[in-house]
């Protein structure tokens, strides 16, 4: 009888034993997935890190705990808000972006390992950025021309502001960019008037050209006639200088024939196209009656 006694409770002790091991075995062994680290904790306080995948080995509890982080991108879509631009304007802004922790010991102390602690934290200091950097640049700056450069910007300076916290900033942008609807006529007509300003002065520099290219073609066309007028007298000249010498020697050939000549140029001169000649036979150089 004893002996059967001695037997149940060696087998008690023994499965209370191979119990024990199981319990402290399972505690001392975990793994990590490819997205999660982890951080240990000696009785409370900071330990290790543990940042690769796969199987690994602690302290059982309660000597040693091990909290766990998953380090995937988080979605962050933030509240429209209303901030003014450089030039006092209003814009309607409403940001996203993608984040993630780093550090398992810092999301577990500094943040208590709250993930809406942890959004709290990152709405404030992404906030901030967005108002000083939004408010030191022009709406065209922030809509269309230097858009990626001011992204870039407000994540670099998010994410230098959350290093304390082991917050990265992966991406930053906007849903949307736009004015207020109670500033958007307002805003339209001032770009109306800017354009119209813009027209006015092509249409100025278009009639300067055009005045140009026309002083220097009419003064181009006087120079060409002047020079062609002065070319035509010297021909001319030349020519009657020619002809009186020709005339000259016609003259002296036959005086009688020279005076009829110059009667008849005379009469040419004198009368016109229908004018009727009557001769009376005797002479012809007897004017017409």
């Amino acid at each position: 009888m004893n002996k059967i006694l001695f037997d149940v409770k060696r087998n008690c002790i023994a499965a209370l034993i191979l119990l024990a091991v199981i319990i402290i075995g399972n505690s001392s062994i975990f793994s990590l997935r490819e997205y999660e680290k982890a951080a240990a904790y000696h009785f409370g306080e900071f330990s290790r890190s543990y940042i690769e995948p796969g199987l690994h080995f602690k302290w059982p509890w309660p000597f040693e705990t091990v909290n766990r982080l998953d380090t995937r991108l988080q979605l962050y879509e933030g509240k429209p808000t209303v901030i003014k631009e450089k030039n006092k304007k209003n814009l309607l802004v409403d940001p996203f972006l993608l984040w993630k922790p780093i550090n398992p010991n810092t999301f577990f102390t500094k943040l208590g390992g709250n993930m809406t602690r942890a959004i709290h934290r990152l709405e404030d200091h992404t906030g901030a950025v967005v108002n000083r950097v939004l408010g030191s640049s022009g709406f065209d700056d922030i809509v269309t021309y230097n858009r990626q450069e001011i992204l870039d910007t407000i994540k670099a300076i998010s994410n230098e502001e959350l290093q304390d916290i082991d917050l990265v900033v992966a991406l930053f942008s906007f849903n949307r960019v736009e004015l207020p609807a109670e500033n958007q006529q307002s805003v339209f007509e001032r770009m109306v008037n800017e354009r119209k300003k813009v027209v006015k002065g092509i249409d100025a520099d278009g009639e300067r050209i055009y005045k140009e290219i026309t002083s220097d073609a009419d003064f181009t066309a006087n120079d060409i006639r002047n020079n062609a007028k002065r070319m035509s007298d010297s021909i001319k000249g030349v020519a009657d200088e020619e002809a009186l010498v020709i005339l000259n020697k016609f003259a002296a050939k036959s005086k009688p024939l020279f005076e009829l000549q110059n009667r008849i140029e005379t009469f040419k001169k004198s009368y016109g196209e229908n004018t009727e000649w009557i001769l009376d036979g005797k002479s012809i150089l007897s004017p017409p009656r």
